[in-house]
Order: structure tokens, then sequence, then C-alpha cells
């Protein structure tokens, strides 16, 4: 195709488009920009050209740290997958005991922060724990292994992330239709055939939508890793912004993390690819599983998540607490600046959130339309932010604000930019879901009984899509809450939350206020997440 091909080719695409794709596509390129900052500024920064860039990963530790980083996401989301899938199907689709209570306290995990996941189960686990002690006084056993490292880095951030797959999970198994089982056992399909053509393809999608969060989680996380001492991509960076070589290395890290994460992404899109699948399955009518005395006997299996991931950390919290008001008669003073805390932490979290979830939706819709270049890109550069430490995301807002809009450094808008980067695949991954699955010929349906674009778009794409949008607002509300770098660096000066005092209280060894701080922050964070699950919209939220 010659030069004039090409110039009749974009004539006649640009007469196609209207004013308003004409605004969508430019919106779409502002915001793909704003979403790019972290790479712009990486590529803008960076210390030495590709010639070069292999001989640092050789003789830097870069391979181990790199290798390091990958077996932790591969554990994390196997491991992950492997609590969810039996743990959604027996308190969805069987008669387990309290299985109404087990959906709900199941996701609770999410609610704790990393670092606060970490450091309590250091103190149950670790060499001198409660643990050990209980062990000890009782049985005269040795030391514990060594909880630090892989093994507890692991540990620490399946327990936080496997609600990410649970809760989708929840959802298809509540739609899925035993019907077609049956159907292909009377056919005489075997077990694993079974499996492998109905069960299998029906439930690999929200794996790999929960799974993309998981590893994307994973990848990012600084407070786990740096606590249990696990090399990691965002240790390596953290490292290397703080030693004696400066800044030397640390964008080259952060490109080669930024390629992981792509590589994340494609095999999440292939594993998606020509997978959707519309079930006209009734929940309330859903076949229940009879377990027989079976039930009492799975029920403990099925407690063990929420038993480790959230009461034993809870409990350690509460006697952190307790013994510190027993002991050192401070409780006079411990609520002193925590009030302003919590306000500020709901407020500015709350704003964010809404924020957030409001342009995720707009590009979620925008990606549905299927604008070639301009939704393949927007899809893509969405999903970076959440795969770069905090940090890094920080450092590239100050330097962009600093160097050109320096009206704005150190204001709440930086601070919600900083949020929107970074957490803004966790509203896109359930808005998306719950959109694809929406059956076109439903809008068929409503343009042939004679509605309008705008009244077919509300009733079919809004209301259907409303459970995934409130369960990403409620994602974003908590991962806002948790989040500590970009809070420290980006808020106004002054400006305090739960988690910068949980942070401050923590590095003082002030554990009594570290406490009283995270039993309140997980209180915010647990209620709406009990709530929604206790709902009939999480019924409706496939991931």
């Amino acid at each position: 195709m010659n030069l004039s091909n090409y110039n009749l080719y974009f004539q006649r695409k640009f007469r196609k488009l209207n004013f308003a794709s004409m605004l969508i596509i430019f919106w779409a390129i502002i915001f793909s920009i704003i979403l790019s900052l972290p790479i712009i500024y990486i590529f803008l920064k960076i210390t030495f050209g590709i010639n070069l860039f292999f001989d640092f990963i050789l003789n830097y530790n870069i391979l181990k740290i790199t290798i390091n980083s990958v077996l932790l996401v591969l554990l994390v989301v196997c491991l992950a997958t492997l609590i969810s899938l039996p743990l959604a199907f027996l308190n969805v689709r069987t008669n387990l005991p309290f299985a109404k209570y087990l959906i709900s306290i199941s996701v609770l995990p999410i609610a704790l922060p990393s670092y606060v996941m970490a450091t309590t189960q250091i103190e149950l686990w670790g060499p001198r724990g409660i643990a050990y002690d209980i062990l000890n006084k009782f049985f005269g056993t040795g030391p514990l292994p060594s909880f630090y490292g892989l093994s507890g880095s692991v540990i620490v951030l399946t327990l936080i992330t496997y609600p990410y797959i649970y809760i989708g999970l929840c959802a298809t198994f509540r739609r899925f239709d035993f019907q077609m089982i049956d159907a292909s056992r009377t056919l005489g399909a075997s077990v694993p055939k079974t499996f492998s053509k109905i069960i299998f393809p029906l439930v690999m999608p929200t794996v790999a939508s929960g799974s993309l969060l998981v590893s994307l989680y994973v990848l990012s996380d600084f407070g786990a890793v740096a606590l249990l001492r696990f090399n990691t991509f965002t240790i390596a960076i953290f490292n290397r912004m703080y030693s004696s070589i400066g800044n030397y290395g640390v964008l080259e890290i952060c490109s080669i993390a930024i390629l992981f994460c792509f590589f994340i992404l494609f095999i999440e899109s292939r594993t998606r690819s020509n997978s959707r699948y519309f079930s006209n399955s009734n929940s309330a009518n859903m076949k229940i599983l009879d377990l027989g005395y079976w039930r009492w006997v799975i029920l403990p299996f099925a407690l063990i998540p929420s038993i480790l991931g959230f009461l034993l950390p809870v409990s350690v919290l509460l006697y952190w607490f307790i013994s510190g008001v027993y002991f050192d008669n401070s409780f006079d003073n411990l609520f002193k600046n925590i009030f302003s805390d919590i306000l500020s932490t709901i407020l500015v979290s709350l704003v964010s959130a809404l924020i957030i979830t409001l342009l995720a939706t707009i590009a979620v819709l925008i990606i549905r339309k299927k604008i070639r270049i301009i939704s393949f890109v927007l899809e893509k550069v969405s999903y970076i932010g959440l795969s770069l430490p905090g940090i890094v995301v920080a450092m590239s807002l100050v330097f962009f604000t600093i160097n050109y809009v320096d009206i704005i450094y150190q204001t709440f808008i930086v601070l919600i930019l900083g949020y929107l980067i970074s957490f803004l695949p966790a509203v896109i991954t359930p808005v998306k879901s719950s959109v694809s699955q929406i059956d076109p010929s439903l809008e068929e349906a409503s343009y042939t009984l004679g509605k309008g674009k705008i009244m077919t778009f509300y009733n079919i794409i809004v209301k259907l899509s409303t459970p995934g949008v409130i369960y990403g607002g409620i994602l974003v509300f908590i991962l806002c809450l948790k989040e500590l770098p970009l809070t420290l660096i980006l808020s106004p000066l002054g400006f305090s939350t739960l988690a910068t005092s949980i942070w401050s209280s923590a590095s003082e060894a002030f554990f009594m206020d570290t406490a009283a701080a995270s039993l309140i922050l997980i209180l915010i964070a647990g209620i709406p997440t009990y709530l929604f699950m206790s709902n009939d919209l999480s019924k409706k939220v496939g991931l």
C-alpha cells in the first residue's frame, strides 16, 4: 500500500467519526498519557543505554532478584488458586455448616495491610514467637523452621491475596449450571473429560482475572517482603534508592518489572481470549451438593484460611493493645490524634475511590467499543501502575509536578492521581468482567423493542454492571486505606492517615499505638467488605 492509499484509508476512517467519537478518542489519549507517566519517567531518566543493560543484569545480581520475583508470583498465584477453588465451591454449592457466614468471613483477610499481616505472622511463627513458646513449653520442641525468606513471604501474601480469586469464583459457582455436567455424564463422558470440556473453560477466565490482580499486587508489594527479608524487585529498588551508590540502576530494575507486567498481561489475555460465557442459570434454584456427615469433617479445613489470615492476626493486635493499656497505663494519650487520622483516612480514600471508579468505568466502556489501537493501548497501560512499587509511581509524579505543574505539588490532586495510576486495575478488572458477561442479544432485543441508545445503555449496561462497579469501588477504597509509600511521599505537609500512623508507631516500637491504628483500619476496611459479600450484589460479580 503506497502513501496515497494510506491517506485515502485514514480519510475514510475519520469521516466516519462523529463529534462524540472524537471526544472519546481525545479523552482516551489524555487518560492513557496520564497512566503512562511512570513509564515516561523511567525512560526519560534511565541512566544508561541498551548496550549496558545486559551487563547490568548479570553483574549486579539482578538475575537472582528477577528469579525471586517470578518465583514468588508463581507460588502465590498457585497457592491462592488452590485455596480459593475448593473454598468457593464448598461455601456456595454444598450444605457446609454456616456456609452463609463463611462466604463473607473468608474474604476478610483482604482488609489487612501486608505490613500488618507480616508483623503479626512473624510474632506468631517467628524464631521466638508465640507458636514456639507454646510448643516448647508443652512439648519441649526445638526452634521452628525459619519463617523468613521465600516461605514466609508466600504464606503472608497468599493469605492477603486469595480473596481476589475467591470472590470471583463464588459468583461463578453461583451461576454454574450443573445440568451441563449431568448431561455430559449421561452422554458417557468421563470425569476428566467433563472437567476439561465444561468445568475448566467456565472457571478458568475467573481464575485468570483474579490471578492478574494477585500477580500485580505481589509484584509491587514492599511491606511484607521487607519485613520477611526476601529480595524482590521492590526491595532492590528501595535499597538502591537509599544506598551509598545513589539511584544507580533503580529505573533499569523498574523497566524489568514493567516487562514482566506486560508478560503477565499477555498470559492473562491469552487465557481469557475466546472465553465469554453467558449463563441463564438461576442462582435461587441452584443445585446444592449434600456432603452428609463429611460436612462436619470438612468444616475445620474450610475455616483455616480465615483463622490464619484474619482471626490470628487480629488476636495478636488485640493482645498488643490490651497489654499496652494494662502495663503502660497510656490509654489516656492513645486517642490524641487518632480521630483526625480516621477522618482523614476515610475522606481521602472515599473521594479517591469514587473518582477512580468513575474513570475506570468510562475506560471499560471505551475498551468495550473496541476502537482498534485506542482500546488496546488504554487497556494495557491501565495495568502498569499496580505492577510498580508505590515509591516509583510517587517519584514519577514528583518529577512531573515539580518540573511542569508545580502549583499542584504536595496537594491532594497529586495524591489522588497516584492512587489512580496504582489502583485503576483493581476497578477495571471486576467492571470489565461484569460488562463482558452481558449477553449482546439483550441490547439487540432492547433496540428491537424500540428503546433508544440512552435507555438501552441504562437498562442493560448500567444495571447489569452495577455489582462489578460497586465491588471495584470497595476494593479500591480498601487499597487506598492501606497504601503507605504513595501517602507518605505525595500527601500534603502535616497530613496523616491510619497507614502512616501505623508505620510511624511501628518504627518507634509503640506496639499499643500500632495495634490500635491497625485494628481501626481493619474495622473500616472489613465492614464494607463483609456487608458486600453478605448482600445479594456479591452474587452477581464475576471476576
